[in-house]
């Protein structure tokens, strides 16, 4: 009756309902995955960018770093030279200065001996303790 009259129509609609909400998936779906991969290519891209500045960033700074270090060697080592030779000036200036003189051939007095002995130890112990820190 009603029903046997109308399951016509309304299969035809439900059928054509459907194929559009199949339609609309499809295309949007479609829509969507491609915006989806251009952000995504996007996405990479800045952060590709900033992994290679960081790596960059990094880089320098070990760069940096090591020519700081190499620069303080080098300033030890000249200073190093530079108190070799001071110390072989003085020794060569006393040793003129000493050459005709009779004490040079007096031995030194025990206390002056012993207050140069401990004059030395400290200085060598306060060089090394500057270069251990």
């Amino acid at each position: 009756m009603l029903g046997e009259r109308l399951w016509k129509p309304l299969a035809l609609i439900a059928l054509v309902a459907l194929s559009y909400w199949g339609l609309s998936s499809w295309r949007y779906a479609a829509g969507h995955t491609d915006g989806k991969d251009e952000a995504d290519r996007a996405w990479q891209a800045k952060w590709s960018q900033r992994d290679a500045g960081e790596a960059q960033a990094i880089t320098d700074n070990v760069m940096l770093t090591l020519n700081i270090m190499n620069q303080a060697v080098e300033a030890n080592r000249n200073a190093k030279h530079q108190i070799a030779l001071e110390s072989q000036r003085a020794a060569r200036d006393i040793a003129v200065a000493i050459a005709g003189d009779d004490c040079a051939s007096r031995p030194v007095p025990a206390v002056a001996a012993q207050r140069l002995r401990q004059y030395a130890d400290s200085v060598r112990s306060g060089a090394s303790s500057t270069t251990e820190r």
